[in-house]
């Protein structure tokens, strides 16, 4: 790949764990009286926590960011959403993004780039 295209890697991933976990919740919803309960994978045709369009790195050859999600091109300019992520964990990434952004704005303040 020469980088001009954006491309979904998507494999499905702890499929025992996960049909595992819906048979046991099935149980339980049944016994507090639900007499139905659907569940639906999702699959390549609804994609959720897209990442990695901006990639953070050491290197300006191989990446757009540093560490601090900092553009290697332009000094002024900050990337903190999931696009600085190299991929996606297959979880929701608010959490680490939140993280990232916390990080980043101390290191903003710190530096006195504010």
């Amino acid at each position: 790949m020469d980088g001009s295209d954006i491309v979904l890697d998507w494999r499905r991933t702890n499929a025992t764990g996960h049909a595992k976990l819906v048979a046991k919740m099935r149980k339980v919803l049944r016994a507090a009286g639900y007499p139905i309960v659907l569940a639906r994978p999702f699959d390549r045709r609804t994609p959720s926590h897209q990442c990695g369009t901006v990639r953070m790195g050491n290197d300006p050859a191989s990446s757009a960011l540093d560490t601090f999600c900092r553009a290697h091109d332009y000094p002024n300019l900050f990337v903190v959403d999931a696009a600085f992520l190299p991929t996606s964990a297959a979880v929701n990434p608010a959490l680490t993004i939140a993280a990232q952004a916390l990080r980043v704005a101390d290191h903003i303040v710190s530096a006195r780039f504010a």
